[in-house]
């Protein structure tokens, strides 16, 4: 079980030195930490040097009320998920509304009791607490998914039930690095380790950029398509692959190393494959067998598109023709084409 972040830091902002030394006091006994505003304007001070976990603030004060202190916390993205709690001896209904529509969580009611306002407060830390474990976990998870993926599944635009797939007009990138065995050989384990993480973290940066879901790494080899989760249209996806891949072939040397690049177009299942316990957002299908195939035909430096794809980019880039090519477990020949960028 994961424990959940202990929050101990409150700004506490009254203009009442004697609420201010009642309160402190008290969370002070309690092992909170304490900072200290008379009014709006000090807490805004206080809170760009030193964040508090939790704000506990009265309402009338001079200068700055609470008020425009929460509304303005509250605008501020930086600020906005650090729960406020008004400490207030106004306890007409409409103005406890007029906190909560400025952002506030809680309001407590001057003279306060000690026991209800440290229950708030424990409340409050705990529900923030567990938020912000949440969204360090969710960071640390969204790292195994493209971008595109994440934001999907978190929109509840995409499920996670086994089997849900779908079939989809899909641009098929395919490279890996020329002679990459001979280079492994070069460097010891470390080294290697060091040089294609870096290798590979260029390369997804590139993908991102052009708008491609990230497949997967295997070691050297990368794999990319366009047209799903996310799509500009059949022909814009091939257009923005063939960008990618471009890139990526200057990218690559840059690592002085040369890839091959296999890259076609046509429908295939995506969706997701696996086991209940642990699933891939993956692709399959003839059109994804074409793509590799056609990546081992390829050449160092090169890129080798089928007609598929050519007959969509072809009044975008340069492109001479390369011929029919016949390939492992496809029947026929295909037509392919050289990309020149």
């Amino acid at each position: 079980m994961v424990e959940i972040r202990k929050l101990k830091r409150i700004l506490l902002v009254d203009d009442q030195l004697e609420i201010i030394e009642m309160a402190g006091k008290l969370l002070k006994a309690k092992g909170y930490q304490i900072n200290i505003a008379r009014n709006g304007r000090q807490a805004l001070e206080v809170v760009s040097k030193t964040p508090p976990d939790l704000i506990l603030s009265d309402v009338d004060m001079p200068e700055m009320n609470g008020l425009d202190l929460c509304r303005q916390l509250n605008g501020d993205p930086i600020t906005r998920e650090i729960p406020f709690i008004f400490l207030s001896g106004n306890t007409d209904p409409k103005e406890i509304v007029k906190g909560f529509e400025a952002g506030a969580v809680d309001y407590v009611s001057k003279p306060f009791n000690s026991r209800e306002l440290l229950s708030r407060l424990d409340t409050h830390l705990s529900l923030r607490g567990a938020k912000v474990q949440l969204e360090e976990l969710t960071d640390k998870v969204s790292r195994y998914l493209s971008p595109q993926l994440y934001d999907a599944i978190f929109a509840g635009e995409k499920g996670v039930s086994l089997g849900e797939t779908h079939l989809r007009p899909l641009t098929v990138y395919f490279s890996d690095i020329v002679q990459f065995t001979k280079k492994t050989e070069s460097m010891g384990d470390k080294d290697l380790t060091h040089w294609l993480n870096g290798y590979c973290d260029q390369m997804a940066t590139i993908c991102l950029k052009h708008g491609g879901t990230l497949d997967k790494f295997i070691g050297d080899a990368v794999m990319v398509f366009f047209g799903d989760p996310q799509s500009k249209g059949e022909k814009e996806d091939a257009i923005a692959c063939l960008r990618m891949a471009i890139e990526m072939n200057q990218a690559a040397d840059e690592w002085d190393v040369q890839i091959r690049t296999g890259i076609n177009t046509g429908p295939c299942y995506v969706g997701n494959f696996g086991s209940a316990r642990q699933m891939n957002y993956t692709v399959i299908g003839g059109v994804v067998n074409t793509a590799a195939r056609l990546q081992g035909k390829s050449e160092p430096g090169k890129m080798l598109i089928s007609a598929a794809t050519y007959e969509l980019v072809k009044d975008d880039f340069w492109c001479d023709e390369h011929g029919k090519v016949t390939v492992k477990g496809i029947e026929g020949e295909i037509m392919t084409y050289w990309v020149n960028g």
